[in-house]
């Protein structure tokens, strides 16, 4: 008799224990990896800086020097765009995505690991903001109202106006929003509420990328490349904090006393 009921004890807690396991935090931060990721955070950053000086202001005669038609056709039509307001505007909505992820703290288990994702998302802003710098510094791309003979000489004769490449706003914003979306994801992988999470998200960074057009900041293959950019670091980060899922292995057990085995990895 006793046999069957150790088997039945046996069952009950690794059925306990895998309850308890797959219902921590999908996530964890460790000195080793965090380290290397805040090092490089800041070696970038550093770099980024010094870069980012680089660029001169533009001149009256490279402006007059300048034609619509040496732009690719895809890119042109932000030659014709420029509004002050569009600018401040996408200042403001980029702003409200780069703390958009306090909402993550509204659900319980996620204010749970506050700390965890706080560290993620740190990292995550981090190079966001250096990475674009970098860009701008290397490429030294000309902004498209640059090209539009309507806009102010004076704001057509500075350094910023030669960092178009490529969007500091757009990275931010989809950084953002591709991380909420893939750690709501994680610690609600059944929710109905996933694809409307990542729809809502991407839909506000679409509109910061679109606030850039619209205004003349930007190219659309600047816009783009932000886009890809940070969405990029926004999966990333959280992936290289997962947790495997292979934390828990629970296998049947053949000898003297038939039963299971369970394996838990740290």
């Amino acid at each position: 008799m006793r046999q069957p009921i150790g088997s039945i004890y046996l069952l009950l807690l690794t059925f306990i224990l895998s309850a308890s396991v797959f219902s921590q935090s999908p996530y964890k931060c460790s000195w080793t990896k965090d380290g290397i990721i805040f090092g490089t955070s800041l070696a970038t950053g550093v770099t980024a800086l010094t870069v980012d000086n680089l660029p001169k202001p533009v001149t009256p005669g490279e402006i007059n020097g300048l034609s619509r038609l040496s732009i690719s056709r895809f890119d042109r039509g932000a030659t014709y765009k420029f509004s002050a307001n569009l600018d401040e505007a996408s200042n403001a909505v980029v702003g409200i995505s780069i703390t958009a992820p306090i909402v993550l703290l509204l659900d319980s288990s996620m204010r749970k690991d506050w700390k965890t994702i706080t560290v993620m998302y740190i990292e995550t802003m981090t190079i966001s903001v250096s990475l674009p710098s970098l860009g701008k510094g290397a490429a030294k791309r000309i902004r498209p109202f640059v090209y539009n003979p309507d806009v102010p000489l004076e704001k057509k004769t500075t350094a910023e106006a030669r960092k178009s490449f490529f969007s500091r706003h757009t990275t931010l914003a989809f950084a953002s929003a591709v991380f909420i979306s893939t750690v709501y994801s994680s610690y609600h992988p059944q929710s109905d509420w996933k694809p409307y999470i990542w729809a809502g998200s991407l839909l506000g960074a679409g509109c910061v990328g679109y606030l850039r057009y619209e205004s003349g900041s930007h190219f659309p293959t600047d816009i783009i490349t932000g886009g890809l950019i940070g969405g990029a670091i926004g999966y990333l980060i959280p992936l290289l904090h997962q947790i495997s899922d292979e934390t828990l292995s629970v296998y049947p057990s053949i000898g003297q006393s038939p039963g299971v085995s369970m394996q838990i990895k740290f």
